[in-house]
């Protein structure tokens, strides 16, 4: 099998490469060709962009850990994001794709002002580069499991292709690969996998009985699957990478349709994951919850079949890990270090630090020993406890709306808290971190809308 699995995935590797290689001129030739494919994106593009971007690594290798540990109460890490899509969709989406924006940082900037924009974009950057790192590590779980290879090979060569055809070919390369790893993910996961998987394991039936509780279960808990809520619900809602994917829609309601597809796309590849996790836990002998996923599908399927399916599981990886790469560099040159004549400057600075970014995701992966659910964690944290209540008050209508300073002191405050609480669990003060995170931004929310009030009142003619 490892032969095999290596000739699929040397053709799907040539395959996105050639992409990049062909999108190249058409995205260097300003800011918006490469950010956001001169945001052309159709209903169908902005659905398959949106669908493939938010399944990645927590709808396959961290939910199939999840599940296989404590059971369907873990599918909470992949509605949480399904509903967050749906309140997008609803609620935000429109009005997202209105501002016309590059990035979510801007967005911040124009209701915040400057300060705000700049932190609003180094608080960006550390997420997109941790969530990189998730994603650098679930592929090197998947090619260490199908072909044998050691760990930093394996992470290293993964990280190398995330790299070239972003930095090639810009959105637009992303935008068209997006499509065949869309393909091969509802191939290899909903098709092969999840059949074989059922039929290998004769359905899923004389699993413990702790396996069907839900919403909670024995080592999952009320508390933490409203953590899972915040954590996982919220980013999808107010998220850099989902809106870089609203913003390159061509009209309003193109990025509603779209999010709203994802969020029923979301919803059905988690209900597959988690069959595949159950039916392991069933039928196979005991693996380490990391690899559920992986060995579920080596011990199920046929090889030849089974080599494809671990082939579209590096496409489900990449394709989140592409938007997660392009956005970074958006921020950096657009919010970070912008130009006053835009040109071709940005995306020569983003072509360049596309490679940097890569590198620094991948020592973070291995900083962080390659725990795929720690690093999830870790990058849901940072950027749920920072900028999403910010992002929701600036929607708000003006008067309600808080003072800049205010905004800007509770995205560092709440990020801080919730980074810290996760390597020094006081910082925290003994609650889950994001939860501390979000509890102390909204206060300083609070108390920044309710100056903000006051000083109305005081002076009236303001």
């Amino acid at each position: 099998m490892p032969i095999l699995t290596l000739f699929f995935l040397a053709v799907y590797l040539a395959g996105v490469l050639a992409t990049g290689l062909l999108w190249r001129k058409r995205a260097e030739r300003d800011a918006a060709s490469f950010f956001l494919a001169d945001r052309s994106l159709t209903t169908f593009w902005g659905f398959i962009g949106l669908a493939s971007l938010t399944t990645g690594g927590s709808t396959t290798i961290a939910l199939a850990a999840l599940v296989y540990t404590h059971g369907v109460a873990g599918l909470w890490l992949d509605f949480a994001g399904a509903l967050g899509l749906l309140g997008l969709g609803l609620l935000l989406a429109r009005r997202v794709r209105r501002e016309g924006a590059f990035t979510l940082p801007e967005i911040i900037g124009r209701y915040y002002g400057p300060a705000a924009r700049r932190a609003a974009a180094v608080l960006v950057l550390i997420s997109e580069i941790v969530w990189f790192a998730l994603l650098v590590t679930a592929t090197q779980v998947v090619l260490t499991a199908a072909l044998g290879l050691s760990a930093l090979p394996a992470i290293a060569g993964a990280t190398a292709v995330f790299v070239a055809y972003t930095a090639l070919g810009g959105h637009f390369a992303v935008a068209r690969t997006d499509l065949l790893q869309y393909g091969l993910m509802v191939v290899g996961i909903l098709g092969i996998a999840l059949v074989c998987a059922l039929q290998g394991a004769g359905g899923l039936t004389g699993l413990p009985r702790e396996a069907w509780s839900f919403p909670t279960a024995p080592g999952l808990p009320a508390r933490e699957v409203f953590a899972l809520l915040v954590l996982a619900g919220f980013p999808h809602l107010v998220g850099s990478d989902v809106y870089s994917k609203l913003l390159s829609c061509r009209d309003e309601r193109t990025a509603r349709r779209a999010a709203l597809l994802a969020a029923l796309s979301k919803v059905l590849f988690g209900l597959a994951v988690a069959a595949i996790a159950l039916a392991a836990r069933k039928a196979l002998p005991p693996v380490p919850a990391g690899l559920a996923l992986p060995e579920a599908i080596k011990g199920f399927a046929p090889p030849a079949l089974a080599s494809l399916v671990l082939v579209s599981l590096v496409a489900t990886m990449q394709t989140s890990a592409d938007t997660v790469l392009l956005t970074a560099t958006a921020v950096t040159a657009r919010d970070l270090f912008p130009s006053p004549a835009e040109g071709r400057r940005p995306v020569f600075l983003a072509r360049v630090l596309a490679p940097a970014y890569g590198a620094l995701g991948l020592a973070v992966a291995l900083l962080l020993d390659r725990n795929v659910v720690e690093v999830l964690k870790l990058g849901y944290s940072i950027f749920a406890a920072a900028l999403i209540l910010p992002v929701l008050f600036a929607f708000l209508p003006g008067r309600l709306a808080p003072k800049p300073s205010g905004a800007l002191a509770a995205m560092v405050a709440g990020g801080a808290v919730a980074v810290l609480g996760r390597f020094f669990p006081r910082a925290a003060f003994g609650r889950d971190p994001v939860l501390a995170g979000i509890a102390v931004n909204l206060a300083l929310l609070l108390l920044s809308l309710a100056w903000s009030l006051l000083s109305r009142r005081r002076s009236p003619s303001e």
